[in-house]
């Protein structure tokens, strides 16, 4: 926990925060606060206040889910350029040429399917955590990544093994 000084700018009309009382413009009133987090103040209806649990919680579940969205953007955007081919394709008419993209990519189609579905798994979790401890417990990492590194590893691990035998 930490002291802080919590006050309306007097030119800027927003909340600022001080770690020393000195800090404080001359004839302003500010509020002392104990917080974890300078972040965790907020000034509503003209009034300064610690943002309650809950509003911690909302505000972590939203940033979680900011982090999700970016991360399986990232996953997926080295096969958009499938997906657009497939859609080209169709806006063609070209039908066959559709089957043979399917074909050709289908392990590609097939794990961007499965990363939206551990998307949505993941969106549940995130929803259904009950504290904000729980929340920043969650890992946002797909899991087909940790299953290739774990084989990768053990494969290493057993390559290691024999050498010493």
């Amino acid at each position: 926990m930490m002291k802080v000084w919590a006050y309306i700018h007097p030119d800027l009309g927003i909340l600022c925060c001080a770690l020393l009382k000195e800090s404080v413009p001359e004839g302003v009133n500010a509020v002392e606060l104990e917080v974890m987090s300078p972040d965790d103040i907020v000034y509503e209806n003209g009034q300064i206040r610690v943002k309650t649990e809950a509003e911690k919680l909302e505000e972590e579940r939203q940033r979680k889910l900011a982090e999700l969205k970016n991360y399986v953007e990232q996953l997926l955007k080295p096969t958009d350029y499938i997906v657009v081919k497939i859609a080209e394709a169709q806006v063609r008419g070209d039908e066959a040429e559709v089957e043979r993209l399917k074909q050709r990519y289908a392990r590609q189609l097939q794990q961007r399917e499965d990363i939206r579905q551990w998307n949505e798994q993941m969106k549940e979790v995130i929803r259904n955590a009950k504290t904000l401890e729980e929340l920043r417990q969650i890992e946002i990492r797909y899991v087909k990544e940790l299953q290739l590194l774990s084989l990768t590893s053990q494969a290493s691990k057993k390559r290691y093994k024999k050498r010493d035998c």
